[in-house]
């Protein structure tokens, strides 16, 4: 287990990828749901927002409340997250996703998987603070097309604290980073 901050192709990975599985437990039973998400890396001295002075490696999603996912995260607030670097077409709907199919079976994997374990460290429900409008649009900057999911009128934005990670490649080399 290596201390310290995530290593710098891991940083690129959650900065350009558009899609994560968010795996969420209660009662025992998993429950896995594809999200679009935002990765935010801290730097206490550029943003205005008090929750990210306080936390460092932080995955945003946004998700109904009437929904498992919601109601797993508040009864068991710990997550695992897998991101990996699919070779993915443009943007597009269907069709992109039709292209998506079709290079999966072409390119299965790229170089790069991690898994990510961590915990919800803020549920913002509330549309009328300031936080959640912040939050509202730094998620619709980084996933425009997702638009529909971030804009419902029960939507929560929930921040995940990283507390660790477990890096893969292609060449079957693992790194733990904590």
């Amino acid at each position: 287990m290596t201390n310290g901050p995530l290593p710098t192709r891991v940083h690129d990975l959650l900065s350009h990828s558009q899609f994560l599985h968010l795996a969420t437990c209660s009662d025992n039973i998993p429950h896995v749901s594809l999200m679009n998400y935002t990765f935010i890396e801290n730097d206490p001295s550029s943003s205005n927002c008090e929750l990210l002075k306080s936390a460092q490696h932080m995955i945003l999603i946004a998700t109904p409340q009437n929904t498992k996912k919601y109601n797993n995260l508040m009864k068991n607030n710990k997550v695992s997250l897998l991101v990996h670097d699919w070779v993915t077409p443009n943007q597009g709907g269907a069709d992109s996703v039709l292209r998506l199919l079709q290079s999966i079976n072409q390119s299965e994997v790229g170089e790069l998987s991690v898994t990510l374990d961590g915990h919800v460290f803020q549920n913002l429900i509330d549309p009328s603070t300031e936080e959640y409008k912040f939050f509202k649009n730094l998620h619709l900057q980084k996933n425009p097309e997702a638009r529909a999911f971030i804009e419902g009128d029960s939507t929560a934005f929930v921040l995940i604290q990283i507390d660790e990670s477990k890096v893969s490649d292609s060449n079957n080399n693992v790194e733990n980073f904590k």
